[in-house]
């Protein structure tokens, strides 16, 4: 006699087929049977009163171990789960990526990543020095650091499992804090989530007796946006900001399990969130695929399409545009930080409008946008298009200056092309609206100043990184003595060596304002302030800490008699990224870096006395003076620092006679 298949069991039948005594499967939020029977919006369950409810569960958190923050975490798990690690880069970060051996990473990071110039300024130093004081790592260093295996199952990349979303939530107090923190902070720059939506979603996690009718990007977006307000929150110490963001995102991921499979708006504002949080972290795989992941689906749903984009309403149509734009802004800055090609062809930028000046209070109010909201008050929109506008130069600077192969071509012909880059960048400026411009806002409005002072750095870190080369090129051409010559005589220089010259100052003079708007601005006690985001902060202190130091090599060197801020400029850039080494590491790895160029310049020329104008003995009170010595309390050894070059955005392309930097004239 044939055995009788078991009827399936589960812990809880919908209401319907209890009362029609059937079979029911207990998927939510429709089973299969009210389904096929057209019952979908009968289809309920009832209240289960026991501790494991995602409503009991969210009340006992934070509170059940004597207020530990996290201790509660492992709630959301079940007994069997495990949680590996997440992959990472070793010896790297998705924003000031460190870039680490090349035998020890699949990682390609090209011309444009910092490695490139950093370590063409060690070949230069080093050419200074005889073989025995280089302290260029040897390949024995590198041999000894754990390699890493992208195609092994066991490295790390097995995630916990998502079959249930995480629910845990902090005490009210705090969650609210977060938020307003994410909201005043991160989406007035970056308003690539549905802020209306997103806040009917986290107040109904308050206030309703289940969880059900969120979809998992909600609780995903819900999750990032507390990780993320973490980074800015008073409330938390500078200290504890990391740990905290790092185990919200780690519940948003456990939520985000199906996201690849359903393409749609939400999914990709769910995955560009997690994008922005991860240029936090070191996870730099993980960063760079999950935006193009990003990407592929906003394409996939058509949302870069005008079509697509002009449709619906206010709303809808405003979203759209700025999802897609911010696709087109963080392949922008992902492609410039680890110098790899973008994944968003340039016709693309513009194949769906920028997005209105519309704020969100008035998607029922305006058709078009304008500078000045109905209410009259500036409106806060404005950044976010004209930042759009500043990212869209950018590309254009990185695909001329640095991803493109080099060429063959004139002094003049650079500059011809780096002029043009510049007029564009101040015709972009004359086009700010007024409340833009001034870092004094009207009404001493907390975000629109903050809003002003962010794009303000910005504009100063591109033009750093447009006149840059021509800094490099001022060095090389410095060495020779005919040079040198001719800018003395206004009769035999010619306008390409004055425009050198000056564009070289240029990006000195950027490089200070920018370090001095930082030393203004940043509170060192809680590490805020009307900055960027921490990560793009210590990504552009670092980039002009640099410049100032060839410009405090320059001065050395030249032997200049006039008085100058660059020494004082390179203490503040110090002491900022000390600061910011409060809430992560990478700021350390920044400081020992420069700390050890540093050393490489000065000791390296205060070896050779007749070669160096001011003697040894100046060069010696300039190092003795500085606040930090070689990141030595830092407990960053040069064999780690060196097998790690930072990669700080954007560097050089190759420049031929970078090794005859300090040794001779130019090979161009």
């Amino acid at each position: 006699m044939a055995l009788r298949r078991k009827r399936l069991k589960v812990a809880v039948a919908c209401l319907p087929c209890r009362r029609k005594k059937v079979k029911c499967d207990g998927s939510t939020p429709v089973c299969s049977c009210c389904r096929e029977s057209g019952l979908a919006g009968e289809c309920s369950y009832a209240k289960r009163h026991n501790a494991d409810g995602p409503v009991r569960r969210r009340e006992g958190v934070f509170e059940s171990v004597d207020g530990s923050r996290f201790s509660t975490c492992d709630l959301s798990v079940g007994p069997n789960e495990s949680h590996d690690p997440p992959v990472e880069s070793q010896g790297a970060d998705a924003m000031n990526g460190v870039t680490g051996d090349p035998a020890e990473t699949r990682e390609v990071f090209g011309n444009s990543s910092a490695g490139a110039f950093m370590r063409q300024l060690q070949a230069a130093a080093d050419s200074r020095l005889d073989p025995s004081q280089s302290i260029t790592p040897q390949p024995e260093f590198r041999s000894r650091k754990h390699s890493f295996d992208w195609d092994d199952p066991h490295s790390g990349q097995a995630r916990s499992s998502l079959s249930r979303p995480s629910l845990l939530l902090p005490p009210r107090g705090l969650a609210d804090a977060l938020m307003r923190a994410y909201w005043d902070y991160n989406w007035a720059l970056y308003p690539v989530i549905n802020r209306n939506q997103v806040e009917l979603a986290y107040e109904s996690l308050w206030i309703s007796e289940s969880t059900t009718s969120l979809s998992e990007s909600s609780m995903s977006i819900i999750n990032t946006c507390l990780a993320i307000g973490c980074h800015y929150c008073n409330v938390l110490q500078p200290q504890e900001r990391r740990a905290t963001g790092d185990d919200f995102f780690s519940r948003a991921e456990r939520s985000s399990q199906r996201i690849a499979g359903f393409p749609s708006i939400e999914n990709v504002q769910c995955l560009l969130l997690f994008g922005i949080y991860l240029q936090s972290t070191s996870r730099v795989f993980q960063c760079w695929m999950v935006v193009g992941q990003g990407i592929r689906m906003a394409q996939s749903i058509g949302i870069h399409l005008q079509s697509a984009s002009d449709s619906g309403s206010v709303a809808q149509r405003e979203y759209r545009r700025r999802t897609w734009h911010g696709c087109v802004w963080l392949n922008c800055v992902l492609s410039a930080t680890f110098g790899r090609p973008g994944m968003i062809q340039k016709w693309l930028f513009h194949s769906t409008p920028l997005p209105s000046m519309i704020d969100d209070e008035f998607f029922d109010a305006q058709e078009q946008g304008s500078e000045i909201r109905p209410d009259g008050r500036p409106c806060t929109i404005a950044f976010t298009v004209k930042a759009i506008e500043l990212y869209q130069i950018l590309d254009d600077l990185l695909v001329y200056l640095y991803l493109t192969p080099p060429r063959n071509e004139q002094q003049e012909t650079r500059l011809t092309h780096i002029l043009e880059l510049d007029g564009r960048i101040q015709h972009w400026r004359s086009s700010l609206p007024q409340h833009l411009r001034n870092q004094s806002a009207p009404g001493g409005d907390a975000v629109l100043q903050r809003q002003a002072i962010v794009l303000r750095i910005r504009f100063l870190h591109v033009r750093v990184l447009l006149f840059r080369p021509t800094v490099v090129s001022y060095c090389l051409r410095r060495g020779d003595k005919s040079f040198a010559e001719k800018l003395q005589s206004s009769n035999n220089s010619s306008i390409s060596d004055v425009m050198l010259y000056e564009c070289a100052r240029m990006c000195f003079r950027s490089a200070h304002e920018l370090i001095d708007t930082f030393s203004r601005h940043l509170n060192s006690e809680d590490v805020t302030g009307p900055l960027p985001n921490w990560w793009y902060s210590v990504l552009y202190v670092y980039t002009a800490a640099t410049i100032v130091l060839m410009e405090r090599f320059l001065e050395t060197r030249e032997g200049s008699t006039k008085e100058s801020t660059s020494e004082q400029t390179w203490h503040n850039a110090l002491r900022i990224l000390e600061c910011y080494s409060l809430v992560a590491e990478q700021p350390k790895r920044c400081i020992a870096a420069l700390e050890i160029l540093y050393q490489k310049f000065f000791v390296g020329n205060a070896n050779n006395k007749s070669n160096h104008p001011l003697g040894e003995n100046k060069v010696a009170q300039n190092l003795d003076s500085d606040p930090i010595s070689t990141g030595q309390h830092l407990d960053i050894s040069e064999e780690d620092l060196f097998s790690s070059w930072l990669d700080d955005s954007i560097w050089m392309n190759p420049v031929p006679g970078i090794s005859n930097y300090m040794a001779g004239p130019p090979t161009f």
